[in-house]
C-alpha cells in the first residue's frame, strides 16, 4: 500500500478538490507513446511510482493532475501533453506569464490569457465576452486538432481542467479572493462527471454545454490585480503554480442559500426543477430536500417569483395576454388562475388597482 504525505492526505479528505484514478488513467498511454517512463514522470511530480497500480477509484487530488502535466510538459518539451496534434513547445507558459505581468485588471487578465492561446494555436478557440454585468471565458474546442477523439471522456476534462486553470490564475493575482465572483460554469461533458472536481468551486455547472465557459458577476475592469505577487504568475511554469495554488485553496464558503440561487436561477428563466437541479449539480430529490431544510420549495419559490415579475408587468401596463406568455403560461385564463391563487384577486382587478391587494410589497 502507498503511503502519501500528509499534503497528499489532506487532499483525499473529500474537502478538496479530486479526481478518480481512473479518469486518468488515458496519461499512461500518452506517456509511453511519447517515449516517457511514467515512472519518472511520476518521481519528477513528487508522486507514488506506483500510483497507476491503485485501483480506479482511488482519489487524487486535483493539484497532482497538474504536477503531472508540468512534468509531462518539461520531460516530452510539449506543453500540451501530447493531448493536441500541434504540440506546444517547453516555454510557451512562460511566455503567457511575461505578457500576465503587464495587466491591471482581472478582465486584462482574462483577454490576455485569451488572446496569447490564439495566437499560439493559430485560431481563436478562446473568448471574451461581455453582456449583461457579466463577463464569460469561453473555450470552443470544435475544430480543435486533437490527437484523441474529440469526444473522449480525458479530452473533456482537459479541458473542464483548464477551466480551473484559468480560475485559480485570476485567484492568484487578486489581494481578496471573494472578489472573483465565479457563478457558473459550463462543459460539454455530464455535469455530474464534473462535480469531483467542478463542484469545489460550488457554483452551478451546467453539463452537455455546446462550449466550455466560466461565467463572471460583477465589472472585472474594476478589480485590480498584482500579477508580480501572484504565486502562480511568477511559478516555475503555470502548472505548478496552479498545483501548489490549488493545495493551499479551500473551498468557497457557500454565502447564499440554497434558496437564493434557485430563485436567482427562476430569475433567469430556468422554470424547470429538474433543470435547475441540474444546472445546481444536484438531483431533484437532493435539492428538494436541501431546500425543505431552509423551509421552502421550489414550487413555493417559482411562485413567488413569478408572482413578483407578474404585478410588476401588470403595473407597467401590460395586457394580460402578454404577461402570460412572457411568464411561460399556456394562455391567459392558466394565467389568470394562478394570479387568483397568488394574490386573492383576478389580475384584472389587480391592474386597475394594485392597492386592493395586501400582497404587493
Amino acid at each position: 500500500m502507498t503511503v502519501l504525505s500528509p499534503a497528499r492526505q489532506s487532499g483525499l479528505s473529500g474537502e478538496g478538490a479530486f479526481l478518480r484514478l481512473g479518469t486518468l488513467r488515458p496519461l499512461v498511454a500518452i506517456m509511453d507513446a511519447s517515449r516517457l517512463a511514467p515512472a519518472r514522470v511520476l518521481h519528477r511530480a513528487g508522486l507514488p511510482e506506483d500510483l497507476f497500480d491503485q485501483p480506479d477509484d482511488s482519489r487524487i487530488p486535483l493539484s497532482d493532475y497538474f504536477r503531472l502535466c508540468e512534468q509531462m510538459a518539461l520531460q516530452g518539451e510539449d506543453e500540451s501533453c501530447h493531448v493536441s496534434l500541434r504540440p506546444l513547445m517547453a516555454g510557451t507558459s512562460e511566455l503567457i506569464q511575461a505578457r500576465l505581468h503587464g495587466c491591471r485588471s482581472l478582465s486584462d487578465m482574462l483577454d490576455v490569457v485569451a488572446n496569447s492561446y490564439n495566437i499560439i494555436h493559430g485560431r481563436k478557440y478562446n473568448r471574451v465576452a461581455r453582456r449583461g454585468g457579466r463577463t464569460v471565458y469561453e473555450i470552443d474546442d470544435t475544430d480543435f486538432p486533437y490527437a484523441l477523439d474529440h469526444d473522449e471522456p480525458f479530452v473533456i476534462l482537459s479541458l473542464e481542467c483548464l477551466l480551473i486553470y484559468v480560475h485559480t490564475l485570476l485567484l492568484s493575482s487578486v489581494p481578496r479572493q471573494e472578489d472573483v465572483r465565479l457563478i457558473r460554469m459550463t462543459t460539454r461533458g455530464a455535469a455530474a462527471a464534473a462535480q469531483s472536481h467542478l463542484g469545489f468551486w460550488q457554483v452551478p455547472v451546467q453539463g452537455g454545454a455546446p462550449l466550455f465557459s466560466l461565467v463572471y458577476s460583477g465589472d472585472l475592469d474594476r478589480i485590480a490585480v498584482t500579477p508580480q505577487a501572484s504565486p502562480v504568475i511568477n511559478a516555475r511554469t503555470i502548472y505548478g503554480g496552479v498545483a501548489d495554488m490549488l493545495d493551499r485553496l479551500s473551498p468557497p464558503v457557500r454565502r447564499e442559500s440554497w434558496a437564493s440561487r434557485v430563485e436567482e436561477l427562476i430569475a433567469r428563466h430556468y422554470r424547470d426543477q429538474g433543470e435547475v437541479a441540474r444546472l445546481l449539480g444536484l438531483s431533484v430529490a437532493s435539492l428538494r430536500r436541501a431546500l425543505s431544510a431552509e423551509g421552502t420549495s421550489f414550487r413555493e419559490l417559482r411562485a413567488d417569483i413569478l408572482n413578483r415579475h407578474a404585478r410588476q408587468a401588470l403595473r407597467d401596463g401590460q395586457s394580460i395576454q402578454t404577461v402570460a406568455e412572457m411568464l411561460g403560461f399556456s394562455d391567459g385564463r392558466s394565467f389568470a388562475r394562478a394570479f387568483r391563487q397568488w394574490n386573492g384577486m383576478p389580475p384584472g382587478d389587480y391592474a386597475r388597482d394594485p392597492g386592493l391587494s395586501e400582497n404587493v410589497p
